[in-house]
């Protein structure tokens, strides 16, 4: 089975990006990031403008007149910009990610693929770092989320521009994920699917909530969900050993002010697990 790594790079995502990138003729490529960088300027011009004083939250990003602003700041016709991300893509070296669904409006698609674009090098670092220290599942997807948050962190006007939120492209790689499972899933994989989309979502909306939040608070705030979701206890065993790792892992990672359990609970647990240990050893046998 090829690693998650590997088929993570099968998406028509990346498919598209690779394509994109190696266009004929290369101007294309320079032509299209040069109006990527337009509008990262234009949109951080924006928000400094709207919030002088630094201001902790970040409010979605709406410019009815982005696409014109991108061509003048980009010096190139409004027409030329309006053509690249239009859903008519006749005689163009890249076609627009959204390909020819003309509900996508030129704008949006010119935002989604800036989104793309900006999130890519921080997601193939992810996915290096998962394929050099053989990641398990679990591990990959709290990598790649990390990955995601610190790009909104990084680029907060560009993740708060409408429609805010993460990359289209991590959809599609939550349905990856949520594939490795499929088998004996209590949670069809288009559902898990959706739901770990909707996590990564919430992940942007804090960063977006807080500009002072660490991309693994971001990651925290959701972090239960998605281990439930990418874990599959098989057995009563695995059930026992998850939860008494998910308690552990909580406690240890705890905000300083944050109680987890009281006193009586925490006999109550020692209690429990004492009688626990001893009927285990009796299992075990002597060793």
């Amino acid at each position: 089975m090829p690693s998650i790594a590997q088929e993570l790079d099968t998406t028509s995502t990346a498919a598209w990006y690779r394509a994109a990138r190696n266009a004929e003729p290369t101007a294309a490529w320079t032509d299209r990031l040069r109006c990527f960088t337009a509008l990262s300027a234009i949109l951080a011009e924006y928000r400094a403008a709207a919030q002088p004083y630094q201001c902790r939250s970040q409010p979605s990003i709406r410019r009815p007149s982005l696409m014109v602003e991108v061509a003048d700041r980009a010096y190139v016709a409004h027409e030329s910009v309006y053509r690249r991300w239009r859903a008519k893509q006749t005689g163009q070296a890249i076609v627009r990610w959204a390909g020819q669904d003309s509900s996508v409006k030129p704008v949006a698609a010119l935002v989604a693929e800036a989104k793309i674009v900006g999130f890519w090098p921080y997601r193939e670092g992810a996915l290096q770092v998962a394929d050099a220290f053989d990641m398990t599942l679990t591990e990959v997807a709290a990598t790649y989320l990390r990955a995601l948050a610190a790009w909104a962190s990084d680029d907060i006007p560009l993740a708060a521009c409408h429609p805010d939120g993460p990359p289209p492209c991590v959809a599609e790689d939550m349905a990856v994920l949520a594939a490795r499972i499929e088998q004996h899933a209590d949670v069809p994989p288009r559902r898990r699917a959706a739901r770990l989309a909707e996590l990564a979502h919430t992940i942007i909306s804090h960063v977006l909530a807080d500009a002072s939040i660490t991309p693994l608070g971001a990651f925290n705030a959701v972090r239960d969900e998605v281990l439930r979701l990418l874990t599959e206890p098989d057995s009563i065993v695995d059930r026992v050993t998850w939860s008494v790792a998910e308690l552990s892992d909580r406690m240890m990672h705890r905000a300083e002010d944050e109680t987890l359990l009281d006193a009586e609970e925490a006999t109550r647990l020692i209690t429990a697990l004492r009688a626990l240990l001893s009927q285990l050893a009796e299992v075990s046998g002597p060793r």
